[in-house]
């Protein structure tokens, strides 16, 4: 990691949050950082998810639910505003290590906003009500 990530920072954020690594040259962008709350809540190490391919296999292991989801992100991304949107949202269910498939409200930053060549994503859990 070559630039310096605010990692104690990070660690105080109570919702999951990965760094990830900006490559204008390819997709697979490396994952450089996750903060505790990341480990606890959704439990893949960055030895597990190295990069975005990896993380695609764990959290959507259902290629069709990959599928869908690829084409949700596609959609958002056409209809966004590159000048003034600072973040993508999207409500999507992911596999956790531990604990089944857990919805999420995930947020992924189109602009490093932290550090210049990387930009984050965090994870916001969505608790149904009890029915």
């Amino acid at each position: 990691m070559s630039k310096s990530i605010p990692t104690k920072f990070l660690n105080m954020l109570p919702v999951p949050t990965l760094v990830i690594e900006l490559k204008k040259e390819c997709l697979n962008h490396n994952i450089i950082y996750s903060n505790n709350a990341f480990s606890n809540i959704i439990g893949w190490s960055l030895e597990e998810i190295p990069d975005k391919d990896h993380w695609w296999q764990k959290a959507y292991p259902d290629p069709t639910y990959q599928k869908i989801i690829e084409n949700q992100w596609e959609l958002i991304m056409e209809t966004i505003d590159p000048n003034n949107d600072s973040f993508v949202t999207m409500t999507i269910n992911i596999m956790t290590k531990y604990n089944g498939v857990k919805r999420f409200k995930v947020n992924t930053e189109l602009k490093s906003a932290l550090v210049d060549g990387y930009y984050a994503v965090t994870f916001e859990e969505i608790f149904e009500p009890n029915k």
